[in-house]
């Protein structure tokens, strides 16, 4: 029999199949937003023998929720996000296995499933992209890199990492939807990730076990700061709560999403060499770049495909806020004027996107005040 915060967390699980199938794909964990930063950044900390994979990021970015997605369609996909690690007093005491038959002789292989296999899922990505990079199956990898980086995301949300993963337990109930959705969604501009070294891991099993304790230790913090935020506006989750959340945790925030990008990054490196170190082929005839961003007044737009082809912007809600070019012949470039005289855009996430025959790219950009 499942005890109390089993069932809570199935009800969970239940809820969010719903969600996946009524809302955007943009609408879980992280807020959708985080997982968009850390795929708009990964590529960034790839080593020069990689360049080429930068040429599928759009892929990338356009697929980075697809997990979320799959959960209310895919059998065990829900518990691929998430591990509640602290469940096990072995974590505690530094001698968890790492294992997954090892830990299910201990637990059970129902208990270990139903505490999340968050890491067991990262190394099993890892494992298909060696494969995938080895044939040189470039676009399936451009999918598979998605699928990495969304998990890494969810190994680097400290909340993802916990029983207490709602602060069900400590009074705190909501905070996870309020720090990774609501909070990020606001301060979303004043994220800043810079380029970093990607690393070999002879065993992305253990890095991601050791990426998951030390996301773990952002709990407490998170914790307090909700305390502290819940406090400071007498309760309400207004304006002056999600500023007192943000002024607490935006180092933590901005660690962890820097984590998550290079581990992505790392990880991809990791493959790579363990298949062979192959030459990336890419298609520079179709690309679609749009910076940056965040931006504060101009955006530029270049692209190349087949035409003819139309460039337009949209905003969360899905509708058209700009017409940046139509009918083009094949190449180009366009600037978008966010602000100035007779524009009524705010500062917000964006979407531009290239179509023709036989293209659909997407940027999503931040435009900031």
């Amino acid at each position: 029999m499942l005890d109390s915060n089993r069932l809570r967390r199935a009800s969970i699980v239940v809820l969010t199949a719903i969600l996946c199938a009524v809302l955007p794909a943009t609408g879980w964990t992280w807020g959708g937003d985080g997982h968009h930063y850390i795929a708009q950044h990964y590529s960034q900390h790839l080593p020069a023998d990689l360049d080429g994979l930068r040429a599928y990021d759009g892929a990338v970015d356009a697929h980075v929720t697809d997990p979320d997605s799959r959960k209310g369609s895919t059998p065990g996909e829900s518990e691929r996000h998430y591990i509640d690690i602290d469940y096990y007093p072995e974590f505690l005491a530094g001698t968890l296995p790492r294992d997954r038959t090892a830990l299910e002789a201990l637990y059970g292989a129902f208990i270990v499933n139903d505490n999340g296999v968050l890491p067991w899922a990262i190394g099993e990505v890892v494992t298909t992209l060696t494969a995938q990079l080895q044939t040189q199956q470039w676009s399936a990898a451009a999918l598979t890199i998605a699928d990495l980086c969304h998990y890494l995301g969810d190994a680097n949300m400290p909340l993802h990492c916990t029983v207490n993963y709602n602060g069900q337990l400590t009074g705190n109930t909501g905070i996870h939807s309020r720090y990774e959705s609501s909070m990020i969604s606001t301060y979303l501009g004043q994220l800043d990730t810079p380029a970093m070294t990607a690393t070999y891991y002879s065993s992305p099993l253990d890095a991601a076990f050791d990426l998951i304790a030390a996301s773990w230790a952002g709990v407490s913090p998170i914790l307090a700061a909700d305390n502290a935020a819940r406090a400071a506006s007498g309760g309400s989750y207004n304006s002056t709560y999600y500023a007192s959340l943000w002024n607490s945790t935006h180092v933590l925030t901005q660690a962890r999403l820097d984590t998550a990008s290079v581990m992505t990054a790392s990880l991809v490196y990791t493959a790579w060499v363990d298949a062979g170190r192959p030459a990336v082929v890419t298609d520079p005839a179709v690309h679609l770049v749009a910076g940056p961003s965040p931006f504060r007044d101009k955006l530029f737009v270049s692209f190349t495909a087949s035409g003819p082809l139309s460039v337009e912007v949209f905003d969360v809600r899905g509708a058209r806020v700009a017409r940046l070019a139509d009918n083009v012949p094949g190449e180009g470039s366009v600037t978008w004027q966010a602000r100035g005289p007779g524009a009524r855009i705010g500062p917000g996430l964006y979407f531009v996107r290239l179509t023709g025959p036989g293209t659909n790219l997407v940027r999503r950009v931040a435009l900031v005040p």
